[in-house]
This record gives structure tokens, sequence and C-alpha cells, in this order.
């Protein structure tokens, strides 16, 4: 290693006081080093004139390149970008982002031969504070910033518009890195944690908190920076124990188990050489530089345990920043210089360390290194000889008509408010934690979760499965009751029954519920073939098929009561959990109620009483004949399930009774109120919904039971026979099996009135109320490899941390809900996959293209208008970059409607609505997007001009 330091490398101005230097970076090819300083200047220098060796005033005149002046603040940080190294890219503590190029176009009359003119290109604000550190992503498609606002901003790489803004953190953001596969984001922060974020939709992926707790240090930066194999993420401003480190980070199961240790303060930043070196005698391994407050610099290889160089003392001040470049040459000689590292301090120095061949080896071919890559799913942008943008591109395509201009013109004017609308509103999946209101609101208490279903054995040897309580579906849980009259029924046909039976509490999918004092009771709904309550079924003689089904009940006080069940419920394939009879049963609150509660009395008589919000008496309902199983109310609607099948609707606000009680045909296992709507669930999966405006029902008695059981669920005998002892002619009655998931929450659409039902592996479904069948809106795993695929959260956090959904929409609401049952129930969270699955560029390509299809469809199918208008544009967006002409015309002629239908006697029928939004101005937002694609044009403008003469 050989180390200099020149003199004239430096930022000050009137020549006798340094000014501090906090970042430098290489240009690609490795011509320039660019420094930035207290002096508000941006500063280029000839990377030959520091290593040549010509005398030294012909170097000091040739050094200095460039002098960039715009910032009105210290400059902190500056990267070029990838590749061809277009762009400079400075922030500063004047809250501002510039964009630099080179202006080749520019005169050279001031200018000596050696020098170069740059100019600010782009000005990006939207920072509240100084901005500490950026970083451009591996293929230059996104630049992120970070500051003292606590925030983290995303640009787009190529147009410079904001794409979305992740404020999870709660302190100064200080660092940032891009993942080399192009999978996440990380950022470190003073709130001593780093945070990963997935670049496909900007969503938290994992905090990683253990390596920075038990750091007490304060640092101007804390630069991360990610392996180029993608393995790991070094860290700085760590700790173990007391002693300063650099955490490195596994990217498998974001733990930090390898530290690089041996500084003796705070390590301000860590940095590693973008290419993998390889020894003759070792296998391949990157290269890491790291360097802080002790004033020194430490080297360490991935493959050894001890650093492979370290220079003390190098600067009189704190390092600020690192920078590698590596040089490529064909040398053979194991002296010859691999690799130059540039370190800048607070002193106003900048120090530069030469390391050859014989000390990291040398760098593996560009194709080793990419196979590393793709073992975490990196994807080359330029593989792939149908991809329409890259052909754009590569060959420019000319405009054909006025009406593509304007369209394109549109597009840019537009796409502030666009994006601003998608990516940071409502209609984009938001990052994590949105920013929070003015004033303080109280958090709900975390709620406890659910454990993995722990089977049990009953009297007769038959296995069955505990209910666990599982979080239910709304935005805000009920926290269990703890009054002390909820005593546990004694039974003996009790089987797996948990401590307390609760009422299930179900919020709107529109909408998160407001949180409201109150006593809830929640219920899980277990799907099992198991005894219910504490009833006892007889069947008569088995040989008699005809003969009844004798069912035996007693009604006993209260704590012993039981539910008296129809002849139907020992021949039903499905079997729910029915809540007990407690003696204090409530529901959620709703705008007009505060609480609604019932109190069981002996003598099958129920008192039902509605608070308002200030704590007085609405009104009360005495009911005999049954005890109160279950509550819902809304604010048109207030409902109660007895225990002798009767189910009374009453209104909300004035308690007078809408219905005479209705009938059902089974004890209810789920009831739910929403608007006018009240669902029904009964213990043998029967689901009623009714319309109590218009008094009819909008889903009569639709079974559960195809989402639970599926064909797999039906198998044949195994048992092996010989050839002579199979008969053709038999038949073999098949076996019936438990189902294997469970429905874990339930609810209507506030619209429609179409049922919404969840199960425990993550699925979704809706019930179409004209098709007349369930439709899947959302499945975890069926997209697998799509780029807006569900990430499922690591099994280190799914069972510690409360759940927090960040899709605020309908459809998001209810399939990140499912996501986090699916996460919970499986195994504890073992199948939660740490990395996503490699999938081809083709494969990918379609299965992203029928995901976003799929999501347009299934946001129609339950009438959220925000979602289909959030798909609508990321669908256009997708085709734009595909190109795809016929999948393209598909869609603008289903959302144009007739006017391009050749026969006009045609029986076609054509909605004018989605989801309650105007089709044909879906087409008017589109049109914009899908004009960025100029080999798209000829369609585009068709569908414009027949769009203009409709309007």
């Amino acid at each position: 290693m050989r180390i200099t330091k020149p003199e004239w490398l430096r930022h000050d101005g009137d020549k006798k006081k340094l000014s501090a230097i906090f970042s430098l970076d290489f240009h690609p090819d490795g011509t320039r080093l660019a420094t930035s300083g207290m002096d508000n200047k941006i500063r280029l220098w000839s990377t030959q004139a520091i290593s040549g060796s010509s005398d030294a005033l012909k170097e000091q005149q040739q050094s200095l390149l460039s002098t960039l002046s715009s910032h009105s603040g210290a400059v902190l940080c500056v990267r070029f970008s990838h590749g061809d190294g277009r762009y400079l890219a400075s922030g500063a503590d004047d809250m501002v982002v510039l964009i630099w190029e080179r202006d080749s176009s520019a005169t050279q009359g001031n200018l000596s031969p050696s020098e170069e003119s740059w100019r600010p290109m782009r000005r990006l604000t939207g920072h509240e504070s100084d901005v500490c550190d950026l970083a451009w992503s591996p293929d230059n498609r996104y630049l992120a910033t970070c500051g003292l606002d606590n925030s983290v901003l995303i640009w787009d790489g190529a147009t410079f518009e904001r794409v979305a803004k992740l404020t999870g953190h709660e302190q100064f953001v200080k660092g940032l890195t891009f993942d080399p596969a192009g999978k996440y984001l990380a950022t470190q922060s003073d709130d001593k944690t780093m945070r990963i974020w997935r670049t496909s939709d900007w969503a938290q992926h994992a905090v990683v908190r253990r390596p920075f707790e038990d750091n007490m240090f304060s640092t101007y930066f804390r630069r991360p920076s990610w392996s180029p194999d993608g393995d790991c993420v070094a860290a700085a401003n760590a700790a173990n124990g007391k002693v300063p480190v650099a955490a490195v980070i596994s990217r498998n199961d974001w733990t930090a188990d390898l530290s690089f240790v041996g500084h003796r303060a705070a390590i301000e930043a860590v940095r590693f050489n973008p290419r993998v070196f390889a020894r003759a005698d070792s296998q391949p391994a990157c290269v890491c530089a790291a360097g802080g407050q002790d004033r020194g610099v430490s080297v360490w290889l991935t493959s050894q345990h001890m650093p492979i160089a370290a220079a003390t003392h190098l600067f009189a001040g704190n390092l600020m920043d690192l920078a590698w470049h590596t040089v490529t040459s064909d040398a053979v000689d194991d002296s010859s210089v691999v690799a130059y590292l540039a370190a800048c301090s607070y002193d106003g120095t900048v120090a530069m360390l030469e390391f050859t061949q014989a000390e990291l080896g040398r760098p593996i071919s560009a194709e080793d290194q990419e196979a590393l890559l793709k073992r975490h799913g990196w994807i080359k942008r330029s593989e792939g000889s149908d991809d329409a943008a890259a052909e754009a591109s590569k060959r420019p395509i000319l405009v054909e008509s006025v009406e593509q201009l304007r369209l394109e013109e549109l597009g840019s004017v537009s796409r502030d408010s666009r994006i601003a609308q998608i990516m940071d509103g409502c209609l984009l999946p938001s990052v994590a934690n949105a920013k929070e209101p003015s004033e303080p609101k109280p958090k709900p208490k975390p709620l406890p979760m659910a454990d993995a279903p722990v089977p049990v054995m009953t009297k007769n040897g038959k296995k069955r499965v505990a209910p666990v309580f599982v979080r239910p579906l709304g935005g805000h849980a009920a926290q269990p009751s703890t009054d002390h009259h909820q005593q546990q029924p004694e039974g003996d046909n009790m089987i797996g029954v948990g401590n307390s039976s609760n009422n299930v509490v179900v919020d709107s999918l529109s909408r998160p519920a407001p949180l409201v004092d109150r006593v809830a009771v929640d219920a899980p709904i277990w799907i099992e073939a198991r005894a219910l309550g504490t009833r006892t079924i007889r069947a008569s003689d088995e040989k008699d098929s005809s003969a009844d089904v004798a069912i035996t009940a007693t009604v006993k006080p209260l704590g012993r009561q039981t539910l008296i069940h129809a002849q139907s419920i020992s021949a039903a394939r499905v079997h729910l959990s029915v809540p007990r009879v407690v003696a204090h049963v409530t529901c959620t609150a709703t705008t007009t109620l505060a609480l609604l509660a019932a109190y069981n009395q002996p003598a099958k008589t129920a008192k039902i009483v509605s608070t308002a919000k200030l704590g007085a008496v609405m009104w009360t309902k005495y009911l005999t004949g049954g005890a109160v199983t279950l509550l819902a109310a809304s604010d048109a609607v207030a409902a109660a399930s007895c225990t002798d099948g009767t189910l009374h609707l009453f209104d909300s606000e004035s308690g007078a009774r809408l219905l005479p009680p209705i009938m059902c045909e089974a004890h209810l296992a789920h009831l739910r109120c929403v608007g006018k709507f009240c669902l029904a669930l009964d213990c043998v999966g029967q689901l009623t919904v009714w319309d109590l405006d218009r008094v009819y029902a909008v889903v009569d008695h639709v079974s559960v039971a195809p989402l639970l059981y599926s064909a797999e669920l039906i198998i044949a005998d195994d048992h092996h026979q010989s050839d002579d002892e199979e008969d053709p002619e038999l038949v073999r009655a098949p076996k019936r099996h438990k189902p294997s998931v469970a429905l874990t929450a339930a609810d209507v659409c506030p619209m429609t009135g179409s049922p919404i039902v969840c199960l425990s592996d993550g699925r979704s479904f809706t019930y179409h109320l004209q098709l007349r069948s369930w439709l899947c809106i959302g499945d975890p795993s069926s997209y697998a490899g799509s780029e807006f695929a569900p990430r499922p959260p690591l099994a280190s956090s799914a069972t510690t941390m409360a759940f927090t959904p960040t899709l605020r929409t309908r459809l998001g609401y209810i399939q990140e809900t499912g996501w986090h049952q699916r996460n919970l129930l499986s195994a504890a969270g073992k199948r939660a996959e740490a990395s996503d699955p490699v999938v081809p560029v083709e494969k990918r390509r379609l299965i992203t293209l029928d995901h976003l299809e799929h999501q347009l469809m299934s946001a129609s199918a339950i009438d959220s208008a925000e979602d289909v208008q959030r798909y609508a544009d990321i669908l256009a967006r997708h085709l734009a970059r595909l190109g795809d002409k016929p999948r393209t015309e598909f869609w603008l002629r289903s959302l144009l409607g007739p006017a391009l239908v050749k026969d006009p006697g045609s029986d076609s029928v054509w909605a004018p609505m989605l989801a309650g939004v105007a089709k044909r101005q879906l087409l008017g937002r589109v049109l914009p997007i899908l004009a960025t694609n100029r080999s798209l044009q000829s369609i585009v403008t068709e569908y414009s001009d027949a769009l203009s003469k409709l309007i």
C-alpha cells in the first residue's frame, strides 16, 4: 500500500485556511475526482495529475478541471452516476439537490485545454433540511437522497421527478446505499436503525436494530455501503458493547453476525470497492474500507478476519467520506496497481491509497460478477430484444402526428400532480409510516399475535385443532374483554376452546375504524369439524339411513348454557366454532353509538343497552327466549343473535325494530353490519347478506365450503390392490378430509353488499352478485416473480412486531391483511422467504402484466374506485414500457366503448362505468402515459381522436 496526500488538492479560496471536505467520488472512468466542502463549492480534479510522474508545477496547473459553485450552503455529498458518469449529483445544507452535466458546447475562450465546463441541468427541491447523502441505483433508474428532515426522497433517474417519499425514520437520516441487485435500498439514521426498502413499491421490507442499540456515539454521517456481490451491507457507526465497529449485515436474514473491529472511535463511513477481487489462493472476495473519528482508515477483505491494511493518524480531523476506483488493465505483475482509495477529512485534506495486485488480487470478470448478482434476482436491463423501452432508447422514433406531441406534453405537464397522487397519496401503496398529524393521537395497545394451531386429542382418539385468537380485519383491533363474568363453561364435549368466548369484531374494509374506549369481545372463526358448544348429538341406528338424527340438549344456568342446533348440522360439510354464552357481550362502536352491550340473565332473558358517546343511554331492549351470543352495529342497523336461533334487527339510533325476528337455519358464527347491510355466517358455513333498506337478500345462503375445500381434499383410496382384486365396476367412496385452511375474517362491501372473506392461507375472496360465484381477489402465491408481488415480512419480525398495514385502499387493505395472516400461520413465519425468486426476464414481464390485470379486475369486483384508478395508471405505465400493442389496444377498446364497434347492430353490451369511475375518464388518464412510448403512437392517436369526438 502506498499513501500520497497532494498538498494542492484543497478547498481554500483565500489560500490561508483550509475548508473542510465533506465528500468525494471518482468518475466511473477514473479520470476525475469530485470533492465538495464547506466553501459551498464542488471541485473536479484530474486523477492523472494526482498519480502522474510529471513535475509538481505542471501537476498543480492541470490538476483542477472545474469549480462548480451554484450551491448556497456547504456541499455535503457528491456522487457520479454509474456507467458513463454523465451526471454528477450534489446535495447541500441549502436543502437543494443539483444535477450537473458537462457542457461540451461551452466556449473554450476562457478555458484552458485541460479545463471543463459543467452546468446544473436540474434543481431538485423537496427536502426541508440539510441533504446529507445521496446514491444512484445500479442502473441509474433512481436517485435517492436523505437528510436531516428524517425523510428519504426517491427521484426518477431520467426525468428527475419525485417518485416517492420514505418517512419511516424517526431521527436524522445520514446515509443510504442501493443494493447492486436492484432489489433494495438501505438507509441509516440517528434513530439507531437501518431500514431496508423495496424498490418495487418503496415499502419497508425490514428494520435492523441490534448492531446499533449499544451505540452511544454521535457522527456527522452514517454512510453505509452494499457489497458488490449483493450478499451483505456494511453499516457505519455500529457498536459491539462499547466498542465502535462497522456491522456487516447479511442479506439472508438481516442480522449482523460479523463486524469490522479495530477502530478506536465512531466510524463515519464505509465503502465497498464496486468490483469483486480474487486471489490465486482464495475464493472471490469483496474489499471494504472504513474510517471515522479516530482519523484512520482500515481495509478489509470479506474472506479474512483481519484487515489487510490500516493507516492510523492519517488526518488531523475526522474522516468524512471514502471513494474507490478500480484500474482495468491486463497487467499480470503483482506490483501493478489495481485499485485507488480516496479519503477526505474535516481538516480539508485528501489522502490517496494505492493497492497492488499482490494485496487485493485481480478483479473478476464482469460476467462472473453478474453471475453472483443473479443469485439475488438481478436482471440486466438490456436483456430481451422485445423490450420496447430499451429499443426506444437505442433508436429514436419519429413523431407521426401533432396529437402525439400534444399528448406527450400533457403527460409531462401532469406527471408531477399524477405522481403525487399515485405515489404519495392513497392510490399507491404508501411507504411505511406515513406522515403523522400535528396533534398526537393515542396509540392502540399492541395486540398479541396468533400462535400456530395446536392439535389436541378428544376422548375418542381423534385429533382436533384448538382455535386461537386471530386479528380482525379492520384498521384497529378490539381488545378482549376482561370482564370477570366471562368464565369458561364446563362441558365434556368442549374440545380445544380458549379461555373466553368472544364476539367477532370486524371493522369496515373501506377505511380503518376509529379506536374508541370500549370493552369488545372477539372470537376466532376457525373452520373445523368438531363439537360445537356443549351440545350432545347422537345419531340413531346407523343401519337405518333414513332414520332421524336425535339431538339432546339441555338448558343450564348461565355459565353452562347450551346451544340447540338444527338437524342439518350433523351432516354439514363445514362446521364453524360458535361463540359460547357469556354474561356480557359488546361490539364495535360506530359514529352513532359508543357502545352496544348485551347483558345475559338467567331464565332465558337478555338486556341490550345502547350508549351514546357522551355516556347517556340511547335505548334499551329486553329479549326473551334465549341469551345473546353475537352483536353487530353500523350507523343504520344494530343486530343481535340469540341461542334460540333468532336474529333481531333494530335501528341504531332509536332502537326501533326493523323486522320480526329472523329464524336462522343454524346458529350464527359471525355477524357483521356495514351501513344498510347485515352479514350473517352460520355454523354450517352458509352466508347471507340482507339489504335492510330494500328488505331483500343480496346473498342468499351461499356456502363458503368451496373456499375451504379444494379438489386435493377429496382423494381416492390409497390402498393398493392387485390386478385380480380390482373391480372396474366398483365405485369407491372418497375420503373426506378436514379443511386445511381457516376463515379469519369476513366483511361486506359498503357499496354493493358483496361479502368479502379472508382465509388463513392469505387468500381473499368476494362473491360476485351477477356471476353468482366466488372470485379470488388476492392470493400471495399466484404471482411470485411479479414486480408487484407481495413480500411477506421476515420470520424474525412476524411474531414480535404488531401488524400495521401500509396499503390504505380497500383492495390493498384486504390483500395485505391476508398476507399477514398467512405469515403468522405458516409455522411461525418459517415459510417467509428472505429473498425473491429468480425469474427470467421474459417470464417476469408476463407475470407482472397478468398480475396488474388481475389487480385491476379485483378492484372492480369490490367496487373500489381508488384501486381502479391506481392500477389503471400502473398498467398503462407497464404497457408503455413493454410496448405490447395487442394488449394495449384491447384495454383502450374496452375503455372507449362502442365508438369503434364496426357493426352497429352488435349485441355486445358495454358498461360505461368501472367501479363508479367513468371508463372514458380512465381512458383520458392513461393516454398521456401510453404516449411516452412512441412505438404506440398510432394506437394512442387513433383512440385520442375518437375520445375527443365523444366528449
